[in-house]
Order: C-alpha cells, then structure tokens, then sequence
C-alpha cells in the first residue's frame, strides 16, 4: 500500500504491484464500453472509473474512446498530512508523474472548481486531461531541468529528472495567469497540443 513515507524506489515497486491487474481490468471495462455504445461512429465517450488493488492502493483510471482510438490514463492516489497525491503511470515507458498536493491544492483554487472532497477532485481532474506538451527550461543540477507542460486548461510546472524518468508536478496556473515569455511557449506547445490531439481523435 502506497504511504507517504515512502520514497520513489519504493513508490515504483508498489505501481508495479498493481499496474499490469490494473491495465488488463480497463481492458475489459474498455470492451464494454464499446459493446454498450455501438456503433461509435462520431461519437466521443469519456469515462471514469475507481480500483481498489489486493494492496490497498486507490486507482482511478479513463478511458476517452471513438471509433479509431482508444486512449487510458492510470492515476494511483492517496491522501496524507499534507494533503491529496497522485501518481501518474502509463502503459509505454517507465515515467512517472508526480502531483504533489500544492498542485491539486492550484488546480481547485485556480479553476474555481471549489471541490472539497479528493475523490470528485480527481476524478474531474480525469475527466479534463488529456495530455501535456513539455517544454524544459534551465537545468537545474546535472540532469535536472524545471520544466512548463501545457494541457488544455492550464499549465503545469516542476522538476524532471531525467536519469529516474520521474516529473515532479509543482504547481498548476491557468492559462489567463501567463505572461511574458510564459505566453510564447504556450501558444508554440498549445499548437503541438492541438496538432497531437488532431491524430488522436479524428471523428467525422
């Protein structure tokens, strides 16, 4: 079970407990889906759903569907003293993102979501992301960067570490907070956004 004491190794270790149960369960929930809505035709369908694992973890895991993709994303959380954390993994790869409560903390503050409960937060916060364009900054410390990520509906920034794959997310703005040079890099990531999404989702 996932507690904030943990440290990053053994963070990774709990994930991988679970995170292969956790895909093949969305598969199947996944060809439901599809069964119930056939024919998808132009139809775009976002869904949300909870896991509780054998370990104890709390996953919540979407699925945004149309008749040429079918797109997941898995998040394993779980509330400490310092409040709501989530981990992001995926089904490529091994990183991971890290939200650290003082960005779920902005998210709801930001957005004017004004949501006290962490379950309805995140899984509004499932239901609005999609994916982020990276943009990294200064380094930091030897492979260390600060990076800016858009999404849809704002921007996220922190620390990657390149050598353990891991994105610490700090913090959240919207768009409307950026400025300067902040507004430059949006609009060239927002374009990269749009054109990803573009591919993605190509409903008739």
């Amino acid at each position: 079970m996932l507690v904030p004491a943990m440290n990053l190794a053994e963070i990774r270790k709990e994930i991988d407990k679970d995170f292969k149960i956790v895909v093949r369960k969305s598969n199947y929930v996944m060809q439901d889906i599809i069964k119930e809505n056939k024919p998808l035709r132009s139809k775009r369908i976002i869904k949300v759903f909870d896991y509780l694992s054998k370990h104890k973890n709390t996953w919540i895991y979407k699925w945004d569907l149309d008749k040429k993709s079918c797109v997941p994303n898995y998040l394993v959380w779980y509330y400490g003293d310092r409040g709501l954390t989530a981990i992001e993994a995926f089904t490529t790869g091994d990183a991971l993102l890290y939200y650290t409560s003082h960005y779920f903390k902005r998210y709801n503050e930001r957005l004017n979501l004004q949501i006290n409960d962490p379950k309805t937060l995140l899984h509004t916060f499932m239901n609005n992301h999609i994916a982020y364009m990276f943009q990294y900054l200064e380094q930091v410390s030897p492979g260390v960067w600060k990076f800016f990520a858009v999404t849809k509906n704002g921007v996220a920034l922190g620390t990657y570490i390149k050598s353990l794959n891991y994105y610490k997310m700090n913090t959240f703005i919207t768009h409307a907070m950026l400025k300067g040079n902040q507004l430059e890099m949006k609009a060239f990531k927002s374009a990269e956004l749009d054109k990803y999404l573009a591919n993605v989702h190509k409903l008739d």
